[in-house]
């Protein structure tokens, strides 16, 4: 049993990383899709807050929450 939870434990450590670095990638692409497509300013205010949120999210350890909200952002520029 104290193996399991050692491995579950070390599974865990080991994809943290890896969505944080999802995280970035989801806000730095919300970034280039803002600046690069024609959006309006109301659109665009609510995206910049969205993308905001999400790194402020992602920062705190909020991972899930935050690929959430990028992924609600993507859905509104079209993006993968």
């Amino acid at each position: 049993m104290m193996r399991f939870a050692a491995s579950l434990l070390f599974s865990a450590a080991l994809a943290a990383p890896a969505l944080a670095d999802k995280c970035q990638d989801d806000v730095k692409q919300i970034e280039a899709a803002i600046a690069s497509k024609q959006v309006s300013g109301d659109e665009r205010a609510q995206l910049e807050d969205m993308k905001n949120q999400a790194a402020q999210l992602c920062a705190a350890g909020n991972v899930q929450e935050g690929l959430d909200v990028s992924a609600e952002a993507k859905a509104m520029l079209d993006i993968d």
